[in-house]
């Protein structure tokens, strides 16, 4: 259905790059060029925490393994950026197009054992006033595109807590992601598929994935847009975090 509402909106509307502005044809995303500046190889991050510069020894995960499909660097930002200003909602079908194809044909993945593809949840009101949850974008192309149960009644979030790109320390988000709940729901041996547009320092992902953990799923995979290189500050809170 989504797929059917970019055509109506690419027939009034021109299809550009979120990145350049370029003009592309209604089936595009993001222009070759771009898209060439903005991925990451699959060998250039960690498949445990989807880290560029490995985490593993600075933070206790509660998911499992990871998938990133881009940077999040100076050349992503603006695509990254108009997705989250609801400006172009590319950046959300790229990213989807990409991780798919790594979970179908990667070597660290199984996507056809995975039960549930779910979003990281945003609030309501903020939902209502974006007009849409951009993990929830991804989300559902990726769920459409390997054929897959696509989950939002699962995890939710309070109103009380921040957005992450606010705040300036991996400690500050950390203390956050409390505002992430779980209904009441048995997920007794379920393998999840849990997207978000960008990891930073994975305390967002791993906040969910504990909650997914608690109601009994037996695999959190995170799968990410994009994802950025820790600083060195951010790693030594972590640490002593």
């Amino acid at each position: 259905m989504h797929r059917n509402i970019r055509k109506i909106l690419n027939f009034f509307y021109p299809n550009i790059c979120p990145k350049c502005g370029v003009f592309l044809l209604p089936e595009e995303t993001v222009c070759e060029s771009c898209a060439e500046k903005i991925l990451v190889s699959q060998n250039d991050y960690c498949h445990q925490c989807g880290k560029v510069n490995c985490m593993c020894q600075y933070q206790k995960r509660f998911y499992d393994k990871a998938v990133v499909a881009c940077h999040y660097d100076s050349a992503t930002a603006p695509a990254v950026l108009a997705l989250k200003k609801s400006r172009n909602t590319n950046f959300a079908y790229f990213s989807a197009r990409i991780l798919a194809e790594r979970l179908r044909h990667g070597t660290y993945y199984e996507s056809e054992k995975t039960d549930y593809v779910i979003p990281v949840p945003m609030h309501v009101s903020k939902q209502k006033q974006r007009g849409y949850n951009q993990a929830g974008l991804i989300a559902k192309e990726l769920a459409e595109l390997l054929h897959l149960p696509y989950r939002e009644d699962i995890l939710y979030k309070n109103k009380s807590g921040k957005e992450q790109h606010t705040l300036k320390s991996a400690a500050e988000r950390a203390k956050n992601v409390e505002s992430f709940g779980i209904y009441d729901i048995s997920l007794e041996g379920r393998r999840i598929l849990l997207c978000d547009d960008v990891l930073t320092t994975g305390s967002t992902m791993n906040r969910c994935a504990e909650l997914l953990k608690s109601k009994g799923a037996s695999v959190v995979t995170a799968a990410a847009a994009s994802s950025t290189a820790p600083r060195k500050k951010e790693q030594e809170e972590e640490q002593i975090s």
